[in-house]
Formats: C-alpha cells, sequence, structure tokens
C-alpha cells in the first residue's frame, strides 16, 4: 500500500522491479491504520462488477453456434431450449458489464434479438445505424 498522488493505492509485490531505502520518515494518514487502507482497497479489487441483465431471442438454427461464442453470459438457459426442435425462437438471458457490451452480437446479424432492457435495444440501433452509414454506398 502507498499514496500515488495523494491517494492510496495497492502495488502488486510481484511488480516491483527494484527499491531502495530513504532516511525520509513514513507519512501516515491521521485516523487511518495501515490495515484499514489495505483491506478498503483489496474490498475495491475484489468486488465483482454488477452486470446488467439482457433478455435475448435467438432463432433455434443459430442456437449452437451462439452458445459456443457467448455461452459464457447465458445465465439462464430453458433445458428444452437445447433439447431438441420447438419453437423459431430461443429466449434466454445474459449478463453483460454495461448495455454497450451488447454490441457482440451485431455479429448474427436478425439471428439476434434484445428484447431487454431498452438501453441495451437503444445500443444495437444506434450501432446498426452508424454501420448502415458507413456502408450506404
Amino acid at each position: 500500500v502507498a499514496d500515488l498522488h495523494g491517494e492510496p493505492r495497492l502495488f502488486r509485490a510481484d511488480r516491483v522491479l527494484a527499491a531502495e531505502t530513504t532516511e525520509e520518515a513514513v507519512r501516515r494518514r491521521e485516523g487511518m491504520g495501515l490495515g484499514e487502507v489495505w483491506a478498503a482497497l483489496r474490498e475495491q479489487v475484489e468486488r465483482v462488477p454488477t452486470e446488467v441483465p439482457v433478455r435475448v431471442r435467438v432463432r433455434r438454427g443459430r442456437l449452437d453456434m451462439f452458445l459456443r461464442i457467448h455461452g459464457g453470459r447465458v445465465t439462464e438457459l430453458p433445458p428444452e431450449a437445447v433439447s431438441g426442435p420447438g419453437e423459431e425462437w430461443v429466449e434466454l438471458v445474459m449478463a453483460f458489464p454495461a448495455p454497450a457490451a451488447v454490441r457482440s452480437l451485431l455479429a448474427f446479424g436478425a439471428d439476434v434479438e434484445v428484447l431487454a432492457p431498452p438501453a441495451a435495444r437503444r445500443e444495437l440501433a444506434r450501432s446498426a445505424a452508424e454501420a448502415l452509414r458507413l456502408y450506404q454506398d
């Protein structure tokens, strides 16, 4: 633990390339012990960011490929979705770090539709419009 530009920071010991001792006295923050600062910084590093649940539907014919590419993000998949024939579309829930991260789904074109949340739908519409402007010639 050390200060960088007046803010406490954690530094990984395995990344320290060199160190030297000096005669300069250690300045400690008033009212804060080293253990308290370390615990607070460690909690910030270890805190898992909240992910945005995104409800999508995927054409059954593309589901296998979709799951190979994006399966790690799927949090809810009905068992009947992978067990055989059924409806043309399969609905599932995925987790993304932010609505903007759904842009990766554009690779599936019209075979994947984001149903919710609205912010994720708007992000896809905006990204698709940008691509359309680029290739509209």
